[in-house]
């Protein structure tokens, strides 16, 4: 992954986030799963949550989509707003995810920072998640 590569990297992580909101917005828990290596960790003001195993994530996920859906948000999308090559095979993102009504409004976002891992079959996926703020949009 060298930073020689960054250009091509940057297009393969926002190719990934894009799949992975769109699944999110879907309740693809297939494709959410898959976007995840195990074990994982997610961190939160709740603490720390192991994943060890893709099950885990489905189950984590449906209840996370499940909330937002009740909270009238029907989309979300990925922007990336910083990378970090950090190994060959390791890759820091922060990213906003800002979500949508179905009237196409934004109504809250959120910044998450992940840790991604390239596999031995070439796709990144989670390894460590960290979502760092959550914010309801003014009215």
């Amino acid at each position: 992954m060298g930073l020689q590569n960054i250009a091509m990297i940057r297009d393969q992580i926002q190719q990934m986030l894009e799949y992975y909101g769109a699944a999110l917005s879907d309740g693809n828990f297939a494709v959410i799963a898959n976007a995840w290596a195990v074990p994982a960790l997610v961190l939160s003001d709740a603490g720390a949550l192991p994943v060890a195993d893709i099950h885990e994530v489905e189950k984590f996920f449906a209840g996370a989509v499940e909330w937002y859906h009740n909270q009238g948000i029907t989309s979300t999308r990925p922007e990336i707003q910083r990378i970090d090559v950090l190994s060959e095979r390791l890759v820091a993102v922060d990213v906003r995810w800002p979500s949508f009504n179905a009237a196409g409004q934004e109504v809250m976002s959120e910044l998450s920072h992940y840790i991604l891992e390239m596999g031995s079959d070439s796709q990144l996926r989670f390894r460590v998640a960290l979502t760092r703020t959550a914010a309801v949009k003014d009215k």
